[in-house]
């Protein structure tokens, strides 16, 4: 069975071992939408730059166009003249595979290839799989090898990591102002001005929250905190999130601390303290990629939007990003 990329918001059930993924995580969320030619600059020929890696703007619009002759679902998109959100799900899914590859290496992750052909078998085969995931056939198995090596990722971070931060929650709009506004404010006021933070909360008049969370701890208590930007930002940094999909309001945090012990990645075998669902550990081994993008850096051409760091995917302009992280005084050069 495919499985579409959602965040889990509920801890696995079972208290045995963690379970083989049930299904490939699609590369595409809900509607299938592409730019098949699309608008924006044509004078370069890349469409990502990671680092030192560049992916050609022709390979992807040579998986956009797979994509229209065989896949009923971007056809259909492409009658519907909706077309855009496919084409950022494609240069999504290619960002996170360059980055995926840097964290495996680093991490030293390995997954057994027999455990790929598992999960490509149960998404249909290789050909199926590529219709119903929106990539091309040849990236198919890269697709599945890159979804074991973030649950690889999670697994191996998730009794690592701290963060210590200090923030407050922004629930209520102004006259003047929408509650996204008011914290984007609030956010670069912190971030210009990071040793009063507390001050700074206080006299806007907000609750101040300072608090030292693990991962492993948040991935059982608040799922959705522990898969964003807040254990992704770097240490100095202020991040303006909305940490639920299910509450109302926006997080403005000061990350005063992150702390990673160094260690091997867990054995084959060997449990967490508290099983933690693969879907959760996939979205929590792709938080996790957030510093090396950010360390690497990474460009998108303006035809599939800019690079959205807290969503970790193109947004369609800079006015629809889904958060923000700036850096404070305190880690600018």
């Amino acid at each position: 069975m495919i499985r579409t990329i959602r965040r889990s918001r509920s801890r696995s059930s079972h208290s045995g071992p963690f379970r083989r993924s049930a299904g490939l995580v699609a590369t595409v969320a809900t509607a299938l939408v592409l730019t098949a030619c699309g608008s924006g600059p044509s004078t370069t020929n890349a469409a990502i730059v990671v680092g030192d890696r560049t992916i050609a703007l022709d390979d992807v619009q040579s998986e956009i166009q797979w994509l229209l002759d065989n896949s009923p679902q971007a056809k259909q998109a492409q009658d519907q003249g909706s077309l855009s959100l496919i084409s950022r799900e494609l240069v999504r899914s290619r960002v996170v595979h360059e980055l995926v590859s840097v964290a495996a290496q680093r991490e030293n992750l390995r997954v057994d290839e027999t455990a790929v052909d598992e999960l490509v078998e149960a998404a249909g085969g290789v050909e199926t799989a590529a219709r119903n995931i929106a990539v091309e056939p040849d990236r198919v198995r890269d697709v599945a090898r890159d979804q074991l090596l973030l649950e690889e990722l999670g697994r191996a971070v998730q009794d690592r990591l701290t963060v210590h931060y200090v923030g407050a929650m922004i629930t209520e709009s102004t006259v003047e102002a929408t509650d996204s506004e008011v914290a984007r404010e609030l956010g670069r006021r912190i971030a210009a001005n990071p040793g009063d933070v507390e001050t700074i909360l206080r006299e806007s008049g907000h609750e101040v929250i300072d608090r030292t969370v693990s991962l492993s701890e948040t991935l059982a208590e608040d799922p959705e905190l522990a898969i964003s930007a807040v254990f992704g930002a770097p240490q100095g940094s202020v991040v303006v999130i909305q940490p639920s999909q299910q509450r109302v309001g926006w997080l403005v945090a000061l990350i005063e601390e992150r702390s990673e012990q160094s260690g091997a990645p867990r054995q084959d075998g060997e449990q967490a303290a508290q099983p933690v669902d693969p879907q959760l550990l996939y979205w929590a081994g792709l938080r996790q990629l957030q510093p090396i993008a950010d360390e690497l850096g990474v460009e998108i051409n303006p035809r599939f939007g800019v690079w959205d760091d807290t969503g970790l995917a193109p947004a369609p302009s800079e006015g629809e990003l889904s958060g923000h992280v700036w850096e404070s005084r305190t880690v600018q050069p």
